[in-house]
């Protein structure tokens, strides 16, 4: 959405300790899935310039079987890059008629969302869940607290003043990450772009899966 990122200049800046790639999605009606045609730009040139990136991928599957494939469509494109962050499971949309998942309960797109997050942890990542505040709440769209169990939540929530002038997200409940703003301004980026706080870190970066050796 962001255009062709100039990485340099973000690195330079000091404002971005991490990014967080969309790797692809699934159509919201005909469900086929599309790789995001920056990802590997993005994936590679991050990489290129030691920022630690973490991925996520937009799902409108409607059975933990699609999840699955999700989940492995996607670590078979990040094999390749340095994937220090989590990868994170994106679901929205589905309560308009025209989704394809329009008429799943909150159970089944709970079911749905933890088998993606089993498979990505199973390929040696590991799992987060994106949401809104509003969704998430008091397992209002999700049962959110099946899945805040096993895995990080990154929330997002969009106060009237940003972070840092607002320190925290309203957000009740425990999560890892904060997306506080869609309209950052970053040097390197054309557009406005979401910013999140992320209230963890990692020493170092990840090599990529494919270049480790079998154990």
């Amino acid at each position: 959405y962001q255009g062709t990122i100039n990485y340099e200049w973000v690195k330079a800046s000091h404002l971005a300790d991490f990014v967080m790639v969309r790797v692809g999605y699934r159509s919201m009606e005909e469900g086929i899935i599309t790789e995001d045609t920056n990802a590997r730009y993005n994936l590679q040139e991050a990489q290129r310039h030691e920022i630690p990136v973490g991925a996520y991928f937009f799902s409108t599957a409607v059975s933990e079987k699609e999840a699955v494939e999700e989940a492995n469509w996607a670590a078979d494109i990040i094999d390749q890059y340095s994937i220090t962050y989590p990868v994170a499971y994106d679901c929205e949309g589905y309560l308009e008629p025209e989704s394809r998942q329009y008429a799943l309960s909150k159970k089944e797109r709970t079911d749905i969302a933890l088998a993606f997050l089993k498979q990505i942890e199973k390929r040696g990542y590991e799992g987060m869940f994106y949401s809104s505040k509003n969704e998430l709440e008091q397992n209002h769209q999700w049962e959110t607290s099946r899945i805040e169990k096993d895995h990080k939540i990154w929330v997002a929530q969009y106060p009237a003043t940003a972070y840092p002038a607002t320190e925290s997200s309203s957000y009740s409940g425990d999560h890892h990450m904060w997306q506080h703003t869609t309209n950052g301004v970053v040097p390197g980026v054309s557009q406005n772009v979401d910013m999140n706080v992320a209230y963890f870190g990692y020493d170092g970066i990840e090599e990529p899966k494919s270049s480790r050796q079998p154990e």
